[in-house]
């Protein structure tokens, strides 16, 4: 697996992860893990290309 997909699963189990954790209504998990999976993705992403030029 490349590294995106490997970032994306991440993503995706952590998000679920603390959404059912930390949230008892729908609605908050709902938005907890929109606000937790974009983080994360975009976080890694923006971290990679800054470190891109660092060999």
């Amino acid at each position: 697996m490349d590294h995106l997909a490997l970032l994306l699963w991440h993503a995706l189990l952590v998000s679920v992860f603390f959404a059912f954790l930390w949230r008892s209504t729908a609605v908050g998990r709902r938005n907890l893990f929109l606000k937790t999976f974009l983080i994360m993705v975009v976080g890694g992403t923006m971290l990679g290309w800054l470190m891109y030029p660092f060999p």
